[in-house]
């Protein structure tokens, strides 16, 4: 379940699908509803968390992936994919994500389009797709490069290995050691940002949004490319070994 919840001006967008938060199609369609309630709230900032100890979102649910009509459904699926990350940056009002649980994949792709985030020091972040024969949305790779610097993000997407948030700390407003110390620092950003004016707010989150219109345009290439790489043998092969629990062997 994914749902949207106001709470004294903080709205909170809530993942709860399951144990690891990975997304089906059904999930994306949820989690476009609820980013427009968000948008539709009168809310000062929205905060991304999670209800699944443990995990804030592990990615995408392969099993799904695996049994899709690649002709049929795939485009429809990613439109979906590159369409909730868009609709989460581009929102009017700051955003904070609190990763809670690791984030791999989606999951941390979602971290990344948030304004501020947030950590605890034992969770893993990253985006392994390259072991899966997929690659790497260009959009991503730019808003990781922002945030630790395009040497170390270009290092990252290459190896696609999980890193602890200590490794990678310019992506995190700060790391604590658990979860009631995250709500608190959490919290306690959202309190500055209300006492701001909503309507400023509002125009400064637009005028950043305007100078970053360049990343925004990769989407639409992204797109097009992500389809071809998940039907390429390599993608098959890394989501087949990943829903069966072994190594893939790639051919090219």
């Amino acid at each position: 379940m994914i749902s949207f919840e106001e709470v004294d001006g903080t709205g909170f967008i809530q993942l709860g699908i399951n144990d690891k938060n990975s997304f089906s199609n059904e999930s994306f369609l949820a989690l476009k509803q609820t980013i427009q309630k968000a948008k539709d709230s009168n809310s000062k900032v929205i905060v991304l968390k999670s209800n699944s100890p443990g995990s804030f979102s592990l990615g995408l649910d392969l099993t799904t992936v695996s049994t899709m009509d690649m002709s049929k459904d795939l485009a429809p699926f990613l439109n979906l994919f590159y369409e909730n990350l868009k609709a989460l940056y581009t929102l009017p009002v700051p955003t904070i994500a609190e990763v809670s649980g690791h984030a791999l994949g989606y999951g941390a792709m979602l971290a990344l389009v948030c304004d501020y985030r947030f950590s605890t020091e034992d969770i893993r972040f990253g985006l392994p797709e390259v072991k899966i024969g997929i690659q790497v949305p260009s959009f991503i790779y730019a808003l990781m490069g922002e945030a630790v610097g395009y040497d170390a993000a270009k290092r990252h997407v290459l190896l696609g290995d999980a890193f602890k948030a200590k490794e990678m700390p310019t992506l995190f407003e700060e790391i604590v050691s658990n979860e009631e110390d995250l709500k608190k620092k959490s919290k306690s950003l959202q309190t500055k940002l209300k006492k701001n004016s909503l309507s400023a707010m509002k125009d400064t989150k637009s005028g950043i949004l305007n100078v970053q219109k360049n990343l925004l345009a990769l989407i639409e290439t992204d797109i097009k490319s992500t389809i071809q790489s998940i039907q390429s043998k390599d993608a098959q092969e890394g989501i087949s070994a990943s829903v069966q629990v072994r190594r893939p062997v790639f051919t090219s």
